[in-house]
């Protein structure tokens, strides 16, 4: 039996217009235009590579580097491809 309510939407969430899908908050348009703007939110989520669960267990306490940086020949500053 299902118990779950089923919700039809009659104007867009975003720009208010009359759905021919009843069963999206968004038109066809809309959803698009939102895709596109959450996407560089969503991109930079996955570059950083870094969960909201990893922060809790990060080290609290920073290490200071007394030292002077010699430029490029400085070992902690190659990248290794």
């Amino acid at each position: 039996m299902d118990t779950m309510s089923h919700l039809y939407y009659l104007h867009c969430h975003y720009c208010g217009e009359p759905l021919s899908n009843r069963e999206s908050p968004y038109c066809p348009t809309c959803n698009l235009y939102l895709c596109y703007r959450a996407m560089p939110f969503l991109l930079g989520m996955i570059l950083t590579g870094r969960l909201a669960t990893d922060l809790a267990t990060a080290p609290t306490t920073l290490e200071l580097i007394t030292d002077t940086a010699h430029g490029y020949d400085d070992e902690r500053s190659l990248l290794w491809e």
